[in-house]
């Protein structure tokens, strides 16, 4: 198999060669013990209906609950729907016999409006998805949920990782701290916020506000990390690895389980447009029942941002996780890649994985989504920026770990291939002086179709 090209500014790998092969094994057997899992296809569904059922429930534990899980096994949002605004007054005259919705205006998004349902008993709009699919098609959609591990990572979670001893990988002066200068590529992160931890090695510097903090441990508040715990802190640190001059912004969509909604992700897309975005990352996620219906909320918004970027003249990028699946079903935003009216601004990344007999080279990653996406790098053992906290045994049941400050450890997903690709391209913008899209060209041009499926592969951040 042909080499798979490395990005002319990739990172040094600052691991010992000890830590690497004690971090690659520990790797290799939470990743096999998944594949195994997942290998039969009926087994899968059935692992990750059981994992939205345990999401469901811990969400429900906490007084949280913010999606149900419907007969075809894809979670909705409850009691509301999504219309397109010239077609909410038919709906709402086709519903009202039955139940009681009412309009909501989706601020930064005019395209689209909300139906919420008051009322109780046979009069709410609690499955949302039946309610949807008994309307013409085209007209009316669920609320989808959106997941940072569509559906999930491998088992076990984040392992620990960084310097031995006590020590601090340091973020140099050569790479500066904090947030770029206004003229620096502009990335937004779109996750489930960042760390309020200010680290003594530098990381992160300055991405904390008020309104974007990972919470750590709310679903339920137990002592123990969420299952989502410092996903945006360990996307925000891999972007920060590959583009250390690029400003970013991470922006709290999801909550600390990974559990979102289509709307609230929806309209953070329009926002980082509005606010002069170069790149959004956006490392989540979601199926739809149907598999090729774009979901209503996420394309106006993929519209309008692109839209509203022109008119400031940039050009504006969404790379996307391809997703967790290990298969071809299209996941949502990632899938808009396949539009041609979305073609040029939506980057769809899948994973790669070493290859077990050589692991000088790279095979595609057989958990990764892929077939129709737009290119792929390692996803399987990435290094990066995680939170101060204790896993929950539920987390990870082979042995839960303790990570202590300025910490870092390894993590396995899609999610963390797509901030890759999306540092990548910050990075070109940064030092050829390129647009979003001309950096992105540059940088499909510089790897090589390696693996059916995968799209055009390339090696950025050691693993």
């Amino acid at each position: 198999m042909p080499e798979v090209p490395v990005f002319r500014h990739a990172p040094q790998d600052r691991r010992t060669p000890g830590q690497i092969r004690q971090q690659r094994a520990a790797v290799r057997v939470q990743i096999d013990r998944w594949v195994q899992q997942t290998t039969d296809g009926a087994r899968r569904r059935a692992l990750e209906a059981r994992a939205l059922t345990v999401l469901r429930d811990r969400q429900g534990a906490a007084g949280t609950a913010r999606f149900e899980v419907e007969d075809d096994e894809y979670p909705v949002a409850p009691n509301r729907l999504v219309v397109r605004r010239e077609d909410a007054a038919g709906v709402l005259a086709e519903l009202r016999d039955r139940y009681a919705p009412y309009e909501v205006p989706v601020p930064d998004l005019e395209e689209i409006c909300v139906l919420q349902d008051v009322g109780a008993g046979p009069r709410r709009l609690r499955s949302s998805g039946s309610v949807a699919r008994a309307l013409p098609a085209g007209r009316v959609a669920p609320s989808h949920v959106v997941l940072l591990g569509a559906v999930r990572k491998a088992e076990g979670g984040p392992e620990p990782s960084g310097p031995q001893d006590g020590g601090l990988w340091e973020r140099g002066p050569a790479q500066g701290r904090g947030d770029g200068g206004p003229d620096a590529p502009f990335v937004v992160v779109v996750d489930n916020g960042v760390t309020a931890e200010c680290r003594a090695d530098g990381w992160l510097a300055g991405l904390a506000r008020t309104d974007n903090l990972d919470l750590l441990d709310v679903v339920p508040q137990d002592s123990f990390l969420d299952l989502g715990a410092g996903h945006g802190t360990f996307v925000a640190g891999i972007v920060q690895q590959v583009a250390p001059a690029a400003r970013i912004d991470v922006r709290r969509a999801l909550d600390t389980d990974g559990v979102g909604d289509e709307v609230e992700v929806a309209r953070e897309i329009v926002r980082a447009a509005a606010d002069g975005a170069d790149i959004v990352n956006l490392s989540l996620g979601f199926a739809t029942p149907d598999g090729e219906e774009p979901p209503l909320a996420l394309e106006a918004a993929v519209r309008a941002a692109i839209r509203t970027a022109r008119e400031r003249g940039r050009h504006l990028l969404l790379v996307c996780a391809a997703g967790n699946y290990g298969d071809e079903r299209l996941v949502w935003p990632a899938a808009f890649c396949r539009d041609p009216e979305f073609a040029e601004h939506v980057v769809a990344v899948a994973a790669l994985r070493l290859d077990h007999d050589d692991d000088t080279h790279v095979v595609g990653a057989e958990w990764s989504t892929r077939g129709w996406v737009t290119c792929s790098t390692p996803g399987q053992g990435v290094v990066s920026t995680y939170v101060v906290g204790r896993e929950s045994p539920r987390g990870d049941v082979h042995g839960p770990d303790c990570f202590p400050p300025n910490a870092w450890a390894t993590w396995s997903g899609t999610s963390f291939a797509a901030p890759q690709v999306a540092g990548a391209i910050a990075r070109l913008v940064q030092e050829d002086g390129l647009t979003a899209r001309e950096a992105c060209d540059a940088l499909l041009s510089s790897g090589r179709a390696v693996v059916d499926g995968y799209g055009t592969s390339l090696r950025i951040l050691p693993v």
